[in-house]
């Protein structure tokens, strides 16, 4: 796994692991007491849609980063392909402020790249 400016690049069925955290002017965002990190999966070009992959992740009260941790069994979205496949993605604070997502820069993307099938 690999993010080159907020582009990832993994392999289907690989576990994607991002140690996630929030600039807040010149300092780093403390998460408090109910805070959530929602992490969302959708296919190109179809956030107007429900995503293929979401997931909730709670920090520690107090710290400053979150782990996103999706299981390689989790990243195994799409049909198994012999070339990328592009899906976009959004990473949101409480379900109202987007944190990580499309932008005046465009689509947040992440890359799959194929996996080998097991035989």
């Amino acid at each position: 796994m690999e993010i080159i400016d907020k582009e990832i690049h993994i392999n289907r069925g690989d576990r994607l692991l991002i140690d996630f955290d929030i600039n807040n002017g010149d300092d780093k965002y403390t998460f408090k007491d109910g805070d959530k990190i929602k992490f969302s999966i959708y296919r190109k070009k179809e956030m107007d849609k429900p995503p293929i992959l979401q997931k909730i992740f709670i920090p520690v009260v107090g710290s400053t980063s979150v782990e996103i941790d999706i299981s390689g069994e989790d990243m195994k979205i799409g049909e198994m392909l012999n070339k990328q496949v592009e899906y976009w993605y959004e990473i949101e604070l409480n379900n109202d402020e987007t944190i990580i997502g499309y932008d005046d820069e465009g689509a947040k993307k992440l890359i799959l790249y194929p996996e080998g099938a097991d035989l």
